[in-house]
């Protein structure tokens, strides 16, 4: 069994897989380039907040995109995957981290600020292997493990079910303002329905510009 790190201050690698923005998000009803501008927007505003968080230490973007370009900072870097496959491209993704604390976060989550990154990372301290399920309960939104090479990512259908029969925790809290901040980690965006939620909630700075209120 993986070990737990009780290390308050402890650093975490953050992985984003990035599909193609040419193709992503084909449920929101949109037209294509703008589907593909709030894709960007959503990744931007995740990166921003991975970026900003106290508790991790670098950021990989995993993706099969060969126009992908992001601007060069000092905890972001791409990795180009061989197309197999969301699990595949997180898989090496994972390969770069060792044994190090890792969170693979999902790349459609506007309303993520480091604020709320932070609230999940501090409750997965106590955990050996924990995700965070979408607002739907049924997918997965973040997967975290205190050992990158014991990660069984299970991203796709109900994948939080996938999830616990792969041993993971759900990461929940009794506690009103986390379970505010946790609300943020769980909106995902996948049709217009979702962005109308996301919007009520407060997006971030990059899809506000692509996206403003009305």
């Amino acid at each position: 069994m993986p070990r737990v790190r009780l290390n308050a201050g402890m650093q975490w690698s953050a992985i984003v897989p990035v599909k193609a923005f040419a193709t992503a998000k084909s449920r929101l009803d949109e037209d294509p380039d703008r589907r593909a501008a709030l894709s960007f927007a959503f990744m931007s505003d995740v990166l921003a907040a991975l970026e900003a968080s106290t508790l991790i230490s670098q950021i990989i973007v995993v993706s099969d995109d060969s126009g992908l370009s992001l601007p060069a900072t000092t905890r972001v870097r791409v990795h180009a995957t061989r197309a197999l496959g969301l699990n595949a491209d997180i898989q090496e993704g994972l390969e770069q981290v060792g044994d190090a604390p890792v969170v693979v976060v999902a790349a459609d989550l506007p309303c993520l600020t480091a604020t709320a990154m932070d609230a999940v990372l501090k409750l997965a301290q106590a955990l050996p292997r924990a995700f965070v399920t979408d607002t739907q309960g049924l997918g997965t939104t973040m997967l975290l493990d205190q050992d990158a090479r014991q990660s069984t990512p299970r991203f796709g259908s109900r994948s939080h079910a996938q999830h616990i029969r792969a041993d993971y925790h759900e990461i929940r809290s009794d506690d009103p303002a986390t379970q505010a901040l946790l609300a943020r980690a769980r909106r995902d965006v996948d049709t217009a329905i979702d962005l109308w939620d996301a919007e009520r909630m407060g997006v971030g700075q990059a899809t506000r510009a692509v996206n403003p209120i009305r």
